[in-house]
């Protein structure tokens, strides 16, 4: 009882140091995917800000051709004081114009199409931290996936366990089953004389069932055994005188003391041709 008390009590620390490792494994696992998102969005970060500095450096570039093209501009109207060159600076400043007209439409162009790359990206950006976010619920649940499957492994495991221990317990039971089987078809095979008067049965037997095991024909109810039938003689029986025949003891007669005898034999009287039996 001791015994089963402690495995029961080993089994129970051993399940909550399961649990404890698995939940400790899922936070380690939690945290190093958080890690990762974390760093994933520090370099998304740092990519947004170099396309910042980008994108102000273009600005900083379009102000300064801008301010050289004032600084022209004033001094074409410097030299265009001059009424010889009248004709001239207009001309090249209609060429000016036209050029700087068409930068102007270049600018905007670039304006909106830097306008819609910042939509897009801002819209890139949304669907990225939706799928950072999926990721990251994915993440969760493949660890707590992986956490049921190993505590239905732990299960499996130990119900194969039992099982086994079952089994074992069954095959000893059959084995034990099967002495006990073959044991009583041998007590049952066994003759009937072997039976009646073997050890065991003279260690072990009542005193009742000793008396019916163990009687002597011939104890009980005279000198004879039990005589299913007499057997009809076809020839005549001739007188045998029993005092001359010298007969062997039988092994199943009562003893009795010879002076006995020989006051019985004495008393007893003939019948016909017949004596009585008389010992030496």
């Amino acid at each position: 009882m001791a015994r089963k008390l402690v495995c029961h009590l080993d089994c129970f620390l051993l399940k909550a140091l399961h649990k404890k490792r698995q939940s400790t494994r899922v936070a380690r696992e939690e945290a190093s995917v958080s890690v990762d998102l974390l760093i994933k969005e520090a370099e998304f970060v740092k990519s947004q800000q170099r396309e910042l500095e980008h994108d102000l450096a273009v600005l900083q570039e379009s102000n300064r051709l801008q301010s050289l093209q004032a600084t022209d501009k004033s001094q074409r109207y410097k030299e265009r004081a001059s009424p010889s060159r009248t004709k001239d600076f207009l001309a090249e400043e209609r060429v000016h114009m036209e050029s700087l007209q068409a930068q102007q439409d270049q600018i905007t162009h670039l304006r909106m199409h830097i306008e819609s790359l910042h939509v897009e990206k801002q819209s890139l950006q949304q669907k990225q931290e939706v799928l950072f976010h999926k990721q990251r619920s994915a993440e969760q649940d493949r660890n707590r996936l992986l956490g049921s499957l190993q505590d239905d492994r732990n299960t499996l495991n130990e119900v194969r366990s039992e099982r086994i221990r079952l089994s074992e317990e069954r095959t000893n039971l059959e084995k034990q089953i099967a002495s006990v089987v073959n044991k009583v078809h041998e007590s049952v095979n066994e003759p009937h004389d072997r039976l009646r008067w073997s050890p065991e049965r003279r260690m072990n037997a009542p005193a009742a069932e000793a008396k019916s095991l163990f009687k002597v024909p011939g104890s009980f109810g005279g000198v004879r055994g039990d005589v299913p039938y007499d057997a009809i003689l076809q020839e005549p029986v001739q007188p045998v005188h029993f005092a001359t025949v010298q007969e062997s003891p039988r092994p199943h007669w009562t003893a009795f003391d010879k002076e006995d005898l020989r006051n019985k034999a004495a008393e007893s009287p003939s019948f016909g041709s017949f004596r009585t039996l008389r010992t030496a």
